[in-house]
């Protein structure tokens, strides 16, 4: 009888460490392809691509809406940046993604771009964002009823606000940082979505005031992360983060937690159990070459000389060498981070990761500066 006890104790470990190790090894690697594209802009041939993008999933449907990109020339050469509310639905297929929308047929209630967006039960939320018009201090909702799209409006934030960061847990959506009027922003706010009626609500402001960030809380825990981002300073170079902060909502105070490996902003990301992943991003290089030559630029007085200095800006903006292709992963237990040796296509900022039937999805962005792709990447976990 005690041998038997002592068997079936060896056992039982054996069962929960080998439980352990395989979530502590859940994901190793990304295998990544080309599952779909975004289709052209009406009257045009070519798919330029969006940055910008609302991208979600819901019901099994893959949305992509909204959006911008330089159709005719880029920024540097005088080109106008456009916004979109054009509105794609796909379904995953074997051979990849399917358009199941009829191109532009379906249609946001106004232009939108950058965009705090999360999934969650009751559909996508779309907070903020800007357009031709400016910042936008409205929050949409998307939800797929059958075959119809129905786009609901939540209630409206304290100010506009672009590029801020959003996640969900439970009923509950967070809204972190983004840029202001007058700059980036510290606020974090809280809305109830059982609880409408409510409002959005003030909580503990972020540590530093930041755009560009990504919001992810570990699953089972009541922590939300707030990983990099940049702040822009007025006539100096823009401030980017490698900083990584947890906010606990049980005790409502923020601590830090271990940097990111180098500073990064306009990433995106997703946890996947307890670990959170960190896609690409801009490690700040060639976009502060770019803010030193402008802040320079306007300082002088000479024409000549700015125009001097305004062809060294474009010089460095053509030849931007893309953005990181790295996946970072973040050990929520051993407060870490690592690089997974698969590398991406590509680097890709300014758009979203997207769990969609247990893969990656994410949607275009900006793969070198003003130049935007019209891929969509799935990612396989290994």
């Amino acid at each position: 009888m005690k041998n038997f006890i002592l068997y079936l104790t060896f056992l039982l470990t054996s069962i929960i460490s080998s439980e352990l190790l395989a979530q502590n090894q859940f994901v190793k690697n990304i295998d990544w392809n080309i599952a779909g594209t975004i289709p052209p802009a009406p009257g045009e041939v070519v798919a330029k691509g969006l940055a910008g993008a609302i991208s979600g999933s819901d019901h099994n449907i893959l949305l992509v809406a909204g959006g911008t990109n330089f159709p005719y020339e880029m920024p540097w050469n005088g080109g106008k940046k456009k916004y979109y509310d054009d509105v794609f639905l796909y379904r995953k297929t074997k051979s990849g993604l399917l358009l199941v929308s009829a191109e532009h047929a379906l249609k946001l209630p106004f232009k939108l771009a950058y965009s705090a967006v999360c999934s969650t039960t009751y559909g996508i939320v779309a907070a903020g964002g800007e357009n031709e018009n400016g910042l936008n201090k409205k929050v949409l909702i998307l939800n797929m009823r059958g075959d119809e799209l129905q786009v609901d409006f939540l209630p409206d934030l304290p100010s506009g606000v672009t590029n801020a960061s959003l996640t969900v847990l439970g009923d509950v959506i967070y809204l972190a940082g983004g840029e202001l009027a007058n700059g980036a922003s510290d606020q974090f706010l809280k809305l109830d979505l059982q609880k409408q009626q409510e409002g959005w609500k003030k909580m503990i402001n972020l540590p530093h005031a930041v755009s560009h960030t990504i919001l992810l809380n570990p699953e089972n825990t009541h922590e939300i992360f707030l990983v990099g981002g940049r702040k822009s300073n007025y006539g100096d170079k823009s401030t980017i983060y490698r900083n990584v902060y947890a906010f606990d909502l049980e005790s409502e105070t923020w601590a830090a937690k271990a940097s990111l490996p180098y500073t990064l902003s306009a990433a995106s990301g997703i946890t996947i159990a307890k670990d959170l992943f960190v896609f690409s991003g801009d490690l700040g290089e060639t976009f502060h070459r770019a803010e030193k030559l402008i802040a320079a630029m306007e300082k002088e007085q000479d024409p000549v000389k700015k125009e001097r200095l305004n062809q060294q800006k474009i010089k460095v903006q053509f030849n931007h060498p893309g953005f990181s292709r790295s996946v970072l992963k973040y050990n929520y237990e051993k407060n870490t981070w690592s690089t997974l040796k698969a590398s991406m296509p590509y680097g890709t900022v300014t758009t979203h990761a997207v769990l969609f039937d247990d893969e990656i999805i994410i949607v275009g962005g900006e793969i070198k500066a003003g130049v935007r792709t019209p891929n969509i990447l799935i990612g396989q976990k290994k």
